[in-house]
């Protein structure tokens, strides 16, 4: 849990609680929480407190969590006390999967065995509350999923990545099991969301030691149906590896690094077709559990993280497009983490974009410029000597700006969900009320058609917390 956690002790009594306001019952308001913090502090006074202090009507918990074990193989998380716990927070049932091993349950671990959803819902509902379920694809392979090494991405090089393929058969089967278990156990689930956070294999290749993929021998197949020429694809992979790696190490191209960039692109044009077969492949991810969930039950509404990277990376968004979401969507769930941006995109810049992508230019002109290319303004924002100083948030003009941008795509075709991230831990940019109240202003100003109340609700200070809520009760009044 985090520092920051609303708890017992660092309540203070001279906030007050404030009274629930009238919502317009199209206003989605919502706010993520962690199942060990829930379990742990107690369900029914921790939606006192989210009703209370924010006006919380949906509350969003993880099912399964395999995610937070993908980054160091043998990790488990624990609880402050040092408990180990489970990975499945929910109750799992054999007969929907071909390996009963991969429903992945530890009931000897802290809270093993238990189901959060159906725990909630006992609460929630003579609350008038709704519970959502969700999940972050755990993509890399550590072993946290058994079998999961059968699914590895091949790369442009023929070896196997240490992530799972999209198209893999077998790792379809495996999320058809788990949404199929899920949907069908827990009737009165009100919503879904499914994230994903790994992004398109040119970024990841730009430089690295190993090229991205994937070329097995379940995507070639579907790649070479949409006309592209694999071996051109690879070959194109390997040279922006190559373009990357030579600058890195002090070498200037000739003509320029945006020219001998867009060179290689000339060049292998099939390395866009195949960025873009990727992106698409993820997709279908969302598609295929989109229409699994509406076949079993037409009323859970299915939405989708969208990761925040998608505020800071201009290739990305060039293939990953809002508008043709809402075929696929009843909701976004866009993060907007307003406090963390700052470091993030700052690193994100100096990775990709500071001495390769823009390196013909100096920072002073390719940091603006990089912003500009986003739509932010860097008149607005904190220029790049204040993040490298400290922690400095984004202001409340990019969270209008990004949200603006989204709700404009999207067009009504789906339901856009402001996720204003604040309070989070490992960042000092001491985020205060008068803050928040703004962030949240402006997103509603931008046209969301609902707000999750920060990155989780365990992070949060109870004074911004209600900044969260008074935002939302004043914007009720005026409109």
């Amino acid at each position: 849990m985090g520092a920051a956690a609303i708890s017992a002790a660092n309540f203070h009594p001279a906030f007050g609680i404030l009274n629930p306001g009238k919502f317009k019952p199209d206003l989605f308001i919502g706010t993520p929480v962690l199942p060990e913090y829930i379990l742990h502090r107690g369900i029914a006074q921790t939606l006192d407190e989210m009703r209370d202090m924010a006006d919380i009507k949906t509350v969003l918990v993880f099912s399964h969590d395999h995610v937070f074990r993908q980054y160091q193989p043998g990790f488990r998380p624990k609880m402050h006390d040092g408990q180990p716990l489970t990975n499945v927070w929910v109750k799992t049932h054999p007969e929907y999967y071909q390996d009963p091993a991969l429903q992945g349950r530890h009931d000897d671990l802290l809270f093993g065995g238990r189901d959060v959803l159906d725990e909630i819902w006992e609460e929630a509902q003579p609350r008038g509350m709704e519970v959502y379920a969700r999940i972050l694809e755990p993509f890399v392979i550590t072993g946290a999923i058994p079998g999961f090494e059968n699914f590895a991405e091949v790369d442009a090089n023929g070896e196997k990545r240490n992530h799972v393929c999209f198209n893999h058969p077998e790792y379809i089967a495996y999320w058809a099991s788990v949404i199929e278990d899920l949907v069908r156990t827990h009737p009165y689930m009100h919503g879904f969301k499914f994230g994903q956070e790994r992004g398109g294999p040119m970024l990841s290749t730009m430089g690295s030691q190993r090229p991205a993929g994937c070329f097995c021998q379940h995507c070639i197949p579907l790649a070479r149906n949409r006309g592209i020429d694999i071996e051109k694809a690879r070959k194109g992979l390997l040279a922006i590896q190559d373009y990357g790696n030579r600058i890195k190490a002090g070498e200037k191209p000739v003509d320029g690094n945006f020219v001998t960039f867009f060179r290689i692109l000339t060049q292998y044009p099939d390395l866009l077709s195949w960025e873009q077969f990727w992106m698409d492949s993820r997709e279908e991810q969302r598609k295929r559990i989109y229409t699994q969930i509406k076949g079993i039950k037409p009323k859970v509404q299915v939405g989708w993280h969208i990761c925040h990277g998608m505020t800071w990376d201009l290739i990305t968004r060039a293939t990953w497009d809002y508008s043709k979401m809402g075929t696929y969507s009843d909701w976004l769930s866009v993060a907007v983490y307003f406090d963390s941006i700052g470091r993030r995109s700052m690193g994100h810049y100096n990775r990709n974009y500071k001495d390769i992508l823009f390196g013909d230019a100096t920072e002073d002109y390719s940091y603006p410029m990089y912003l500009s290319m986003l739509g932010y303004d860097p008149k607005t924002e904190p220029p790049l000597e204040a993040h490298r100083e400290q922690d400095t948030a984004f202001t409340p003009d990019y969270v209008y700006r990004e949200c603006k941008r989204v709700v404009t795509a999207v067009n009504g075709a789906a339901h856009v969900h402001a996720r204003p991230g604040f309070d989070m831990p490992s960042y000092d940019c001491n985020v205060q009320p008068e803050t928040v109240y703004k962030v949240v202003s402006r997103a509603l100003d931008a046209g969301v058609d609902g707000l999750w109340c920060g990155r989780e609700w365990d992070e949060l200070k109870p004074e911004n917390a209600m900044a969260f809520g008074r935002a939302v009760r004043d914007y009720q009044r005026k409109n």
